[in-house]
């Protein structure tokens, strides 16, 4: 049962949560509790890019050669364009190495962030306070008392099960909002993402399918007279991730691009890469994004100098970022990797609570 008071209440179990749940359950001494509003465990999609900073990071969680086994490694990247004696077919035009400098004895990674949340959920279940996320639970709003031992007090409704639509209270002495760009925890501290929107929109797939392009199993960049993809071999050896370009969204188009059909983006894909064709036998997940760059000025409640913050946002709560560079789960890592270990400091009185005041004014320039 998730109990009545907890010292820190994590709000959504993406990479930035986990990972912060992950370092928290190290405590033996400080009880931690993560949510979640799905009923169970992602299973698939969402993103994959793993950048080989964030593989450093999972090597203090014990598990980075187990994933690195598992995943596709990036060595290389090709890039094709039109072909200048046929502008409406494409030809390779070139071919990088993708760490030339050797930056990190690890490798670039392509694995999907449902196995990297499994990682970190072994890692909290095996760790001294046993933890593991308490799913079908959906964040409801809070209010702060500062002279409580316990000040942060959050409405909680349960989501599935025999107790759907049923509210409850949980008090804490921090909550950190990892719930997302729609965070419903940053609202409730009155933080706003600030930025712009390309009004330009891209299908993601991950199939499986027959094709004759020849560097289906490396990493490509491609543009063609009828647009491009980011092409991205999987894990396992059989699918691939395309992000193929659906081109400009009108300013009035109120998400109705987000419509397009899966048929759709493979005529679309099949377009941009002639000569080559594409039979797609299997689609496993799809998507439709469109591109926003947003970020709020903070990532805690506190409005004074001299306050001490009781509440966080961190990932996609406060920076949200082109799915194709693989900036959004590996920067939320790093969100939750700088939270975590300064609130256990704080809890178990090694550090003085101003420590925590460090982690917006580190990351959120980042």
């Amino acid at each position: 049962e998730l109990p009545d008071e907890v010292d820190v209440l994590i709000v959504g179990s993406g990479p930035a949560g986990m990972i912060l749940a992950g370092q928290l359950a190290q405590y033996p001494s400080i009880t931690t509790r993560i949510i979640e509003r799905r009923p169970g465990r992602l299973a698939i999609g969402q993103a994959d890019g793993i950048q080989a900073r964030s593989v450093e990071t999972f090597q203090a969680f014990g598990f980075a050669e187990r994933i690195i086994a598992e995943a596709y490694r990036i060595t290389e990247m090709n890039f094709w364009g039109p072909d200048p004696d046929d502008p409406t077919g494409i030809v390779r035009t070139a071919r990088t190495v993708d760490d030339p400098s050797g930056i990190s004895e690890f490798p670039h990674l392509i694995v999907n962030q449902a196995r990297v949340l499994d990682y970190f959920a072994e890692a909290m279940v095996n760790a001294p306070t046993r933890m593991t996320p308490d799913y079908g639970l959906e964040f409801g709003g809070l209010s702060i008392d500062e002279g409580a031992e316990y000040p942060v007090t959050a409405t909680l409704r349960h989501t599935a099960g025999g107790l759907d639509g049923a509210e409850r209270r949980v008090r804490a002495k921090y909550l950190v909002g990892c719930d997302g760009s729609r965070s419903a925890v940053r609202e409730s501290i009155g933080r706003k993402l600030v930025g712009t929107e390309a009004f330009h929109a891209w299908a993601v797939m991950d199939t499986l399918a027959v094709t004759d392009f020849p560097d289906i199993r490396t990493k490509c960049a491609i543009q063609s007279h009828a647009g491009s993809i980011l092409h991205i071999p999987r894990e396992g050896g059989h699918l691939f991730r395309m992000y193929v370009d659906l081109g400009e969204v009108p300013h009035d188009d109120h998400g109705a691009v987000r419509e397009t059909t899966v048929e759709t983006a493979i005529e679309k894909a099949n377009e941009i890469l002639h000569p080559y064709s594409l039979d797609v036998k299997n689609t496993a997940w799809y998507s439709v994004y469109e591109v926003a760059h947003r970020l709020t000025d903070k990532f805690d409640d506190a409005v004074e100098e001299a306050q001490v913050p009781r509440v966080f946002i961190a990932g996609d709560a406060c920076h949200t970022h082109s799915a194709k560079a693989g900036q959004g789960m590996n920067v939320s890592m790093q969100d939750g990797f700088n939270l975590g270990w300064k609130l256990g400091q704080v809890l178990e009185g090694r550090s003085p609570a101003s420590l925590l005041d460090t982690y917006s004014a580190e990351r959120q320039v980042i």
